[in-house]
């Protein structure tokens, strides 16, 4: 008897010491079953990224960032270091349609745009669209991400707790009614204005009584979702969502001098800053299967982004004539809000077709405004006083219908045929749009298939920028009279293949067209114009075409990707330039290899090495001498190209799991592993004799950051 409840308690330990190996043999059939399913799809440019992908890997700041990941796809170009840029095909940037279960986001960066606003804890995966979009979706032109989160567990609670460099994350799921009700939350912060406290009281003790600096920044967001089944294939998902940023920073400074008589003046100058942004969703969607052949997704939803910046900034000079006062105040405030309801249907018609159709509506409110003012005041009377008020209220409706068919022709051939049809009414103009859609697919034999598809696909907000940077004081403006909505059509086919066990290769290539797509052609200043604001943007268009390579091994243990993309991206705008010429994101060339190693039972290595071209600007071909003033001249905007980029990150994981169930992952990263100062910035340098040369500049060095996540 002794001898048998040995064994059997030997049998349990074996059990559970290989727990983790079996759930890791789970999870490779699953993403080799997401790799068939990639392979079969019908669309073009689709690419699914699971929630362990996006929680692997390097995390900048120690913080896993689907933006970052979605960068290193191929097709994508990055834009600024650390930025969350994403310009997709050739695309502005300000063209991709992001979903938040469902739900449209207009931001979608924290902190400047160094991260994004999804929390990589709460995702159960996402769908990233570069081509063959299908006709469900609509309103952006060049990519779509559809982000799902995911439902909370209905038999046990369980979570995790992850301390990161600049922030902190909580993750908590379980039921509410056990097999009926589940919530799952997700909050993060930072604490950079934690952090800086110390560096701030420092300043002022050493800086003494005569200059008084202060400010913070700080970050936080909260992903929820509370999921009730009332039936099989009867389920309401309510999600919610709500991030902000706060930055705060003042100046206070004391001067005296002694004039040649003897008597003491003294003057004092402040300068306060404040900006404060972020987002708000909230949804409700209803799934119900009627019958095997017919289901519905209604989705009834908010959105919200908003901004507002403040600045003011003080003189004060007590002189022999009396108090002298020169004040100044700017008020910046931006904000879109959009109600919408989704309507998707399924209708499996029969074993050849499945029929997807619905229709959407949102409504939305763009609001921006801003007021400036300044006045001097000398021995208690105005001398100068200025005001200057502008605001832009539009109201607008966006009703939409489409309808898709999956048809499998023979058992090899897959057509997906779509048109979408929206309107778009604001100001007395309604803009309507007729967008077709068709994929193909044919499997030539079990490891390998072609497919070609073409899409029109709409864009009727713009993004309101005077720089091209992600910053709170950018507005978003609807299609008016005089702007009309953005227009993209791409054709788009490739090669997949699974050649072999664990190995797939994937050969992709592309031609888009953009039509009226909006520049800036106002004057150098942070803040976009609000009142009339078409005036100060030009029309023009865009072309982008290229080719993506895609090779992946992987095993379980090893993943081994290799992405290289060749592209061509240009513009015209005949306001700016008469011809095509290159654009600012024209990396020519762009390779990225990506590996990760389970080498061992508790740890896993990775690293990824990027490369692509140098971003382009505007440089002077020459200069001449006019009245004595030297005046510079140029043959073509983005006529030079920065040095090519390249950089190497790292990592390694550390995962255990205790006797209790809970586990610890220890993660190590190392950002530009070897240090190299790619171009950031770059400045003319100028001689007396009149030549000149550009001199470019790296900011970011190599960042390691330590993550630690206790899962429980």
């Amino acid at each position: 008897m002794k001898k048998v409840i040995l064994c059997a308690l030997l049998l349990l330990g074996f059990v559970n010491i290989h727990a983790q190996e079996v759930r890791d043999t789970l999870d490779a059939s699953r993403v080799q079953a997401v790799r068939e399913k990639m392979r079969n799809t019908t669309q073009t440019g689709l690419m699914h990224i699971e929630s362990r992908q996006l929680n692997s890997g390097v995390a900048l700041f120690g913080t896993p960032d689907v933006i970052k990941k979605l960068q290193m796809m191929p097709g994508v170009a990055a834009g600024n270091e650390l930025m969350s840029g994403l310009y997709v095909h050739g695309g502005d940037g300000n063209d991709n349609l992001f979903l938040l279960d469902g739900v449209p986001l207009y931001n979608i960066t924290h902190f400047g745009g160094f991260f994004s606003s999804f929390n990589t804890d709460v995702i159960d995966n996402l769908d990233f669209y570069k081509s063959g979009f299908p006709a469900r979706y609509g309103g952006r032109m060049s990519s779509v991400v559809d982000v799902e989160t995911r439902e909370g567990d209905m038999e046990k609670y369980h979570g995790s707790f992850s301390l990161g460099l600049i922030d902190g994350r909580i993750q908590l799921e379980g039921p509410i009614v056990k097999g009926k009700t589940s919530f799952n939350l997700g909050l993060r912060r930072s604490w950079m204005d934690v952090v800086t406290i110390p560096a701030i009281w420092y300043a002022n003790a050493r800086n003494g009584e005569d200059e008084t600096v202060g400010g913070g920044y700080a970050m936080w967001d909260i992903n929820a979702r509370l999921t009730h089944r009332f039936a099989p294939g009867n389920t309401l998902n309510l999600c919610f969502y709500t991030g902000s940023d706060d930055l705060r920073a003042s100046l206070e400074q004391t001067d005296r001098q002694q004039d040649s008589e003897g008597n003491m003046h003294e003057g004092s100058s402040k300068m306060k800053v404040g900006v404060k942004w972020g987002s708000l969703t909230a949804s409700a969607s209803h799934q119900f299967e009627i019958s095997k052949k017919l289901k519905f997704k209604n989705i009834l939803y908010y959105s919200q982004s908003a901004s507002d910046t403040a600045y003011e900034f003080g003189i004060w000079d007590l002189a022999d004539a009396g108090e002298t006062l020169t004040s100044m105040t700017d008020n910046d405030v931006s904000a879109v809000r959009e109600v919408g309801l989704n309507s998707n249907w399924d209708w499996y018609a029969n074993p050849y077709n499945h029929v997807r159709y619905g229709l959407s509506a949102q409504y939305h409110w763009y609001n921006s405004g801003r007021s400036f003012a300044s006045s001097s005041v000398q021995a208690g009377e105005t001398v100068r006083e200025s005001s200057d008020d502008e605001s832009g209220a539009y109201r607008s409706f966006e009703p939409a219908l489409y309808i898709e068919d999956e048809i499998f022709l023979r058992y090899n051939f897959t057509l997906n045929t779509g048109l979408r049809v929206a309107l778009f009414a604001t100001l007395g103009k309604v803009w309507p749009s007729i967008e077709p859609r068709v994929a193909f697919k044919w499997l030539i034999n079990n490891s390998i298939s072609a497919k070609m598809s073409y899409t029109r696909m709409s864009q009727f907000a713009h993004l309101v920028s005077a720089m091209y940077m992600d910053l709170p004081s950018n507005s978003w403006m609807p299609s008016t009279a005089s702007a009309r909505p953005m227009l993209s059509d791409q054709v788009a086919g490739g090669i997949y293949t699974t050649p072999f066990k664990n190995f797939k290769f994937n050969l992709e290539g592309w031609f888009k067209t953009m039509d009226h797509i909006l520049v800036y052609n106002g004057s150098n200043t942070f803040v976009p114009p609000i009142t009339e604001w078409e005036k100060n943007f030009t029309e023009g268009n865009g072309q982008s075409w290229g080719m993506e390579v895609e090779a992946t091994y992987d095993n379980g243990p090893l993943t081994l990707s290799a992405y290289y993309t060749l592209s061509w991206t240009r513009r015209n705008f005949d306001a700016i330039y008469g011809g095509w010429y290159l654009d600012r994101n024209d990396n020519r060339h762009k390779i990225n290899l990506v590996a990760s190693w389970r080498f061992a039972r508790h740890w896993e290595a990775f690293a990824n090495w990027n490369y692509h071209s140098g971003n382009r600007i505007t440089f002077p071909s020459h200069s001449i001498e006019v009245n004595g003033a030297r005046r510079y001249l140029y043959d073509s905007p983005y006529n030079t190209q920065l040095p090519d980029y390249h950089r190497l990150d790292a990592g390694m994981d550390y995962f255990t799991t205790f006797r209790n169930g809970h586990s610890l992952k220890l993660n190590l990263s190392i950002y530009n592993a070897y240090n190299h100062l790619n171009a950031s910035l770059a400045f003319l340098r100028t001689e007396d004799d009149g030549s000149f040369s550009g001199m470019a500049y790296g900011l970011v060095p190599i960042i390691p950051t330590i993550t630690a996540t206790y899962k429980f």
